[in-house]
């Protein structure tokens, strides 16, 4: 893999985790739910957490990332967006929520499948897998306290 691609993939989506922290670090500091509040704190402590590891991420691990197949409840694939706001409910922050990991993944499958190169699938292959993670914990959350 060429270096200089793997550090403008990896610069790219070190951006969208700082996106990802800002939004929900934001999103905490604007719900009145408390139970909204405690879970956009943790999402945004995950993104930092996906922030520095692909900062910290060697061109040499990706062969040797161990990629696991996540499920997909696809609850987020039948709702639509919502507006961060002060007055939104618990399950309206989820649904923002399920919706920005939604599309964190498609971004990145999209981009997989676009690239020719083989190391740079293992790479967005990688970084789909954590935002699925993500998106699947959020649909389960919904599904459990939401659906039941």
């Amino acid at each position: 893999m060429d270096r200089k691609k793997f550090e403008e993939v990896i610069r790219f989506a070190v951006d969208k985790e700082v996106e990802a922290f800002n939004f929900y670090s934001q999103g905490s500091q604007v719900v009145k739910h408390s139970g909204a509040k405690e879970l956009f704190l943790e999402l945004a402590k995950q993104e930092e957490g996906h922030r520095r590891l692909l900062e910290n991420l060697d061109i040499k691990k990706i062969d040797q990332a161990r990629i696991e197949k996540i499920p997909n409840l696809k609850i987020s694939d039948y709702m639509v967006d919502a507006e961060l706001k002060p007055d939104l409910s618990y399950a309206e922050m989820l649904r923002i929520a399920m919706k920005r990991e939604e599309r964190s993944v498609k971004l990145y499958e999209d981009l997989k499948g676009a690239n020719p190169d083989e190391d740079l699938k293992k790479l967005f292959t990688f970084l789909v897998q954590e935002e699925s993670k993500h998106k699947l914990r959020l649909e389960k959350i919904y599904d459990e306290e939401i659906l039941k």
